[in-house]
């Protein structure tokens, strides 16, 4: 009851922001913040960040103001805060760096051209951007297979599975970071 009372209050908060209150939208964003905060700070996993798309997610809201009431604000609003921070991540992807100094150790250390090292971190970035994306149980057997070494009948001990029930949702995972991968451009070499 207290929550629906807390929408409705909300979309009263938000009606009165559009009359002219600017009160009322100080207190459309105290009620809200908190929460949308941790959900947002939960996907993006940086704090600092999650502040300000919390921000950007009330500015949006002030500016466009185009909720219609097909659902609840409180919906509204964390459709629009999940929406950016699903962008950010995928920006946060894409301009992930490498100091040049761990590149030229790299080479030198290994033997790698420049060109070879950047390509194959580029590809573990990939790698575990798209681990990410996948089913928890898909990312933990691939994790438990691949990455502990573990064969499949240890990965159905950790996993409280059989060691046949371990293969099936082995071949599946591969098969969905496969689709991924693809999707978003990786090449195999």
């Amino acid at each position: 009851m207290d929550r629906e009372k807390g929408n409705d209050n909300g979309e009263e908060l938000y009606r009165r922001f559009l009359n002219g209150d600017e009160k009322a939208f100080e207190e459309l964003v105290g009620l809200y913040e908190h929460e949308l905060s941790l959900f947002i700070t939960d996907m993006v996993h940086d704090l600092h960040e999650a502040k300000h798309l919390v921000i950007e997610t009330f500015a949006q809201l002030a500016v466009y103001g185009n909720f219609e009431g097909r659902s609840s604000l409180k919906t509204y609003i964390f459709a629009i805060g999940k929406n950016l921070a699903a962008r950010y991540v995928r920006m946060r992807r894409r301009e992930a760096h490498i100091a040049f100094e761990d590149v030229i150790e790299t080479v030198v250390d290994k033997g790698e051209t420049p060109e070879t090292f950047l390509q194959r971190e580029e590809n573990e970035r990939s790698l575990h951007a798209a681990m990410q994306d996948l089913k928890p149980d898909y990312r933990t057997v691939l994790h438990i297979l691949y990455f502990e070494d573990m064969s499949y009948k240890e990965a159905g001990q950790v996993m409280k599975k059989s060691e046949r029930q371990i293969e099936g949702l082995a071949y599946r995972a591969k098969a969905a970071l496969k689709k991924i991968l693809e999707s978003e451009g990786f090449t195999y070499v």
